[in-house]
């Protein structure tokens, strides 16, 4: 398990996982706003594990600040009311005392090497594929936990991918069940489409001025205008101040690509072809039909079955003997039947992709890039960039000016003029989107004449960063007469959009009769099509028949594809477009599909399985609830939202 853990540190998935854990660790904390509730009274518990009013808060602080930090644009108070921030709260604690739960009764155990072999081979803190242990201090320094907090919390997220692990890996959907919903996939369905557009909808054209003026007062966030900022951003660019020290010989690259270059061979790996079966009676005769010579198609028509194709797999990510013996196999042939999860499996040998070198102009680029941030990590020049960080923190500890400090350091400033939050110039400035990010916040939290702290790149570490406020502009909500043009046409624009929403509203409402309701109206589209017609037209983009058509109406497929899924003969759904209007759907007829084809089976199989591990972590969830005593006080819960909404509101 935690040789696959290690193996799997460069995907997709551990780099959000540990990318959130190290975000966690940034968000700032909160004082005391609920002063008339003891710290250590229990909001949540779960079995024997209980959270407090004050951790609760904390927590719900923290998550309102990242909704805010990852929004593109600045969130109104009233944008922030919608979204339910509580809920995801109280799920984030609940979820989280049952993994602990779940772990401590399972006994599942992660040493303390381990977790220190995976932080190795994380890219968070690796220098040209090699682990920095500067960058690693820098960033549990930057996120101000110690190296005993960081490794607790690696640690528990191991636990909890080694109890969801098997879970993910082993579920298959049995074969019986697949047949039946290909069936579906293949069935037609007759869809009514109707769209509401808002200029279609009748509504009073000239308002009072008491209505605009109402809509107006209910409205003012919408036309504030926000808060913006003169800046100057100091940048300190660690490779202008390295100079020629960062010139690098060829002839230097050249000797250590000769010593290094047997580090850059990569090694053998296979293809294989595995076949799963849920019987292992079945698993045996397929055995004996492969190694009697039969196809892999006529095994697969016999079964019922489709076969994965595991593309790359080296020896040092499998299991000692296990890997022993699939590396044993010769071309076309068969390992033993094996078990994993409840499933058997037989891997046949494929393809052998022998070792071979990387290419030699790439290996050198690296060994470069290497030996220039050898350079740049060297002590002397490390030393070198901390006086200047030290004469920046002095010169405005002692009320220089930031031009004064650009002159005696040489480094470049840039001006930045009404800066607001959403603002696109910091761009330009910060690649960095998480640097970014932290300097704007920084730039909002400081007044006029004072400079935010050195702010670190978090993906480039030859380059920070200082901002300098020169100048506020308050934010203000102009006066009604300045924009009551502008006041007036949302207002109706809003009257139509509501017009529409009740029209749609009405006809879904309907039930069984909703789909003939949808037949009587104007301007209705038929269309004819299966969920098999919509997978082709996604994946392989083979247009036939009215998906062409429909997806010009509809052209979110995902959405689509729900529709058909969850939406019964007679009915119809409803949905807003990005216009204001709305778009209506009805399922008008169903033609049943007789058998499922061989096609739709390959495309099914691989559709249905890449959903299955979604499904059943729901229910694995919930298996995991049974036993537990969970208690929610949610009228504690809600005084303490209220009072924190109440602090944040009130500046």
């Amino acid at each position: 398990m935690l040789k696959s853990l290690r193996s799997a540190s460069h995907s997709l998935f551990i780099k959000i996982l540990f990318g959130a854990i190290i975000l966690s660790f940034c968000l700032w904390g909160v004082g005391d706003i609920f002063k008339n509730y003891s710290a250590s009274r229990t909001v949540i518990s779960v079995a024997k594990s209980k959270v407090s009013a004050d951790t609760f808060i904390r927590e719900y602080h923290s998550e309102k600040q990242r909704i805010r930090n990852d929004s593109k644009t600045p969130l109104t108070n009233e944008e922030m009311r919608k979204i339910d921030v509580k809920g995801i709260v109280v799920d984030n604690i609940v979820n989280r005392l049952v993994f602990e739960q779940s772990i401590g009764r399972l006994g599942i155990l992660v040493p303390k090497k381990s977790i220190i072999g995976l932080i190795q081979a994380l890219p968070d803190f690796q220098v040209d594929g090699v682990f920095s242990e500067r960058v690693y201090e820098n960033v549990l320094k930057r996120s101000g936990i110690g190296e005993a907090g960081f490794l607790a919390q690696i640690k528990n997220n191991l636990e909890q991918m080694q109890l969801f692990h098997p879970i993910n890996t082993s579920y298959r959907i049995p074969a019986f069940i697949k047949e039946q919903i290909a069936k579906e996939f293949e069935a037609e369905k007759t869809l009514l489409v109707l769209k509401l557009s808002p200029n279609d909808m009748k509504v009073e054209q000239n308002p009072s001025n008491d209505e605009v003026k109402q809509y107006f007062e209910i409205n003012k966030d919408q036309y504030e205008i926000p808060e913006r900022r003169d800046l100057s951003v100091l940048i300190i660019d660690y490779q202008a101040l390295a100079g020629d020290a960062l010139e690098i010989d060829p002839a230097e690259v050249e000797s250590r690509f000769q010593q290094t270059k047997h580090l850059f061979i990569q090694p053998e790996t296979r293809d294989f072809e595995r076949f799963s079966f849920e019987r292992k009676e079945d698993a045996d005769k397929a055995w004996n039909m492969l190694n009697s010579g039969a196809s892999s198609n006529v095994v697969k028509k016999k079964f019922a079955i489709q076969a994965d194709i595991v593309r790359g797999i080296r020896l040092s990510d499998l299991p000692e003997q296990f890997g022993k013996d699939l590396f044993e196999l010769t071309l076309n042939k068969t390992s033993s039947v094996c078990s994993s999860g409840g499933q058997f499996y037989i891997y046949r040998l494929i393809k052998v992709n022998t070792s071979k070198m990387q290419d030699e102009n790439e290996i050198k680029l690296k060994i470069k890039e290497e030996i220039r941030n050898e350079r740049l990590n060297a002590p002397e020049f490390y030393g070198k960039i901390k006086a200047i960080k030290n004469k920046i923190d002095d010169g405005f500890g002692s009320g220089k000016s930031i031009d004064e400090i650009a002159k005696e350091t040489g480094l470049k400033v840039i001006e930045l003029k009404s800066f607001a939050k959403d603002s696109q110039e910091m761009t330009k400035i910060v690649k960095d989107e998480a640097a970014r990010n932290e300097m704007i916040q920084a730039s909002f939290d400081i007044g006029e004449n004072q400079a935010t702290q050195i702010i670190e790149s978090k993906e480039d570490d030859s380059v920070s960063y200082v901002a300098y406020v020169r100048k506020i502009e308050k934010s203000e909500v102009p006066q009604l007469e300045k924009i009551i043009g502008k006041v007036k046409d949302d207002y109706i624009t809003r009257n139509k959009e509501k017009e529409a929403e009740k029209m749609a509203r009405d006809i879904t409402n309907n039930g069984d009769e909703a789909a003939t309701d949808v037949k009587k109206r104007k301007g209705v589209r038929v269309y004819k099509l299966s969920k098999k017609d919509l997978i082709m037209a996604v994946q392989r983009n083979e247009m036939k028949g009215d998906v062409t058509k429909i997806l010009l109406d509809i052209p979110n497929p995902d959405i689509l594809f729900n529709v058909m899924s969850t939406t019964r003969k007679g009915e119809a759904v409803s949905y807003k477009l990005p216009d204001g209007g709305q778009i209506v759907v009805a399922i008008q007829d169903v033609s049943v599909g007789v058998s499922a084809s061989d096609e739709m089976r390959k495309i099914f199989s691989n559709h249905v399985d890449a959903g299955a591990s979604r499904d059943i972590m729901a229910v694995a969830m919930n298996a995991m609830k049974q036993p537990l005593d969970i208690e929610i006080n949610k009228d504690v819960i809600g005084e303490l939202i209220q009072s924190s909404d109440k602090a944040d509101e009130n500046g």
